[in-house]
């Protein structure tokens, strides 16, 4: 079988969440199932990031919710040519709701028939980002991004519906001529169709979870080894993360307990480090460190506590990678998911979204009671097994043998 992955860039593991599951996914369906796979990428990354080897590629951008880009018609034709070329018979869409309608229409013109599953990595309907009028205090420059921000902001009246009505329509072209849609939890169905406003009488919805990132050693003997460390691993950008609400839990937590060892460690960039590095200034946090852009592993072996207050996600990989490190979460309630992966009290803990006080006196529970914190970590290590590569892998796999007959 001859898979094709569209991407918004090169397929590595270094680019998030995205970059890591379809790296996952291609060594699987390489090595595992022996199944070609072929690459479409719209941009490319740093010469230094490790490159996931694929069997062919092709550099073209075929998304554009505007469908306004010169050239798009013909990347797509050129796609849809690769695609005729190499025999592919399954095209994996990574990103964006608006590629599948091009591409369905582009291989019916050349006469070659392929399926297509479109992926949905986030809750449905959280790709609109909608702009404020008090969005102009983010132009600094006269430089053109600042430009684009003062035009959104002033005529965010009209240009918020329209970003709506046009994402909508994205969702229900991506339902219509995909073969499937592939959510992240069944959770998400209803929510689907509620944004696009269709009616899944077809069931072209299905539900896939991400699989494990990691191929780790970690066993429970290993949680002797655990140190008095909560851990944040992720993108630093405030409109998802919400990584303010840690800070000011944590800075409560270093006031009221000053000769406490627990230490706060940040992993990850983005455009909301300086702002966190001056609340943690303002703060006064003695017991928080900023560990910038690393591989994640070291730092979940060695933590035992995992803290997420985002306000949404789709299916964050992080927490199953704490959990496949014993290292065991306190996730906000922001997103359906999250039962999926959090049994409350079992393997991790879950805590409305906004309620600081709860999340605040959750962790303290966990960091006073090490042996209920133990068996939560033993919980978290069976549990994510759920997700191991292997397993996912035999959904694909049985997706594909549908598709295929």
């Amino acid at each position: 079988m001859n898979i094709a992955f569209y991407t918004q860039q090169v397929i590595t593991p270094y680019t998030g969440g995205i970059g890591r599951v379809s790296s996952i996914l291609i060594d699987l369906f390489r090595h595992h199932f022996g199944w070609k796979v072929f690459s479409i990428y719209a941009e490319s990354v740093p010469a230094s990031y490790e490159k996931i080897p694929v069997d062919g590629s092709l550099q073209r951008r075929l998304h554009d919710r505007w469908n306004l880009r010169k050239g798009i018609k013909r990347h797509t034709k050129e796609a849809a040519l690769f695609l005729k070329e190499n025999q592919v018979d399954i095209v994996i869409i990574q990103t964006s709701m608006d590629v599948a309608k091009r591409l369905k229409l582009a291989t019916k013109e050349i006469g070659y028939e392929v399926k297509i599953i479109t992926c949905l990595h986030f809750t449905p309907g959280k790709d609109v980002f909608l702009t404020k009028l008090s969005d102009i205090r983010k132009c600094q420059d006269l430089s053109k991004k600042s430009l684009k921000i003062l035009i959104k902001s002033l005529f965010s009246p009209l240009y918020n519906p329209l970003i709506i009505s046009l994402t909508k329509r994205c969702y229900r072209n991506a339902y219509t001529y995909s073969d499937r849609v592939c959510l992240l939890s069944e959770a998400y169905k209803n929510t689907f169709c509620q944004f696009a406003g269709i009616t899944n009488k077809d069931s072209k919805l299905i539900a896939i979870p991400n699989p494990l990132s990691f191929e780790s050693d970690f066993t429970k003997e290993d949680l002797t080894q655990k140190q008095h460390i909560a851990l944040v691993v992720g993108r630093l950008s405030e409109y998802e993360k919400r990584i303010s609400t840690i800070l000011s839990i944590w800075g409560r937590f270093e006031k009221e307990y000053p000769q406490s060892d627990w230490i706060l460690k940040i992993v990850g960039n983005g455009i909301s480090l300086n702002d966190y590095k001056q609340q943690a200034q303002d703060l006064h946090l003695k017991r928080c460190y900023f560990e910038g852009i690393q591989n994640p592993v070291s730092y979940y072996k060695e933590s035992s506590l995992f803290l997420m207050t985002s306000a949404t996600e789709g299916f964050p990989m992080t927490l199953v990678e704490a959990q496949q490190n014993g290292c065991v979460p306190i996730a906000m309630n922001s997103f359906l998911s999250i039962t999926d992966i959090i049994t409350n009290q079992q393997n991790g803990v879950i805590v409305n979204y906004g309620d600081k006080e709860s999340f605040y006196t959750s962790m303290l529970e966990l960091m006073n009671h090490p042996t209920e914190l133990h068996k939560m970590a033993e919980n978290a290590l069976k549990s994510c097994q759920r997700y191991a590569k292997e397993n996912i892998g035999l959904y694909w796999n049985k997706l594909f043998k549908e598709l295929k007959s």
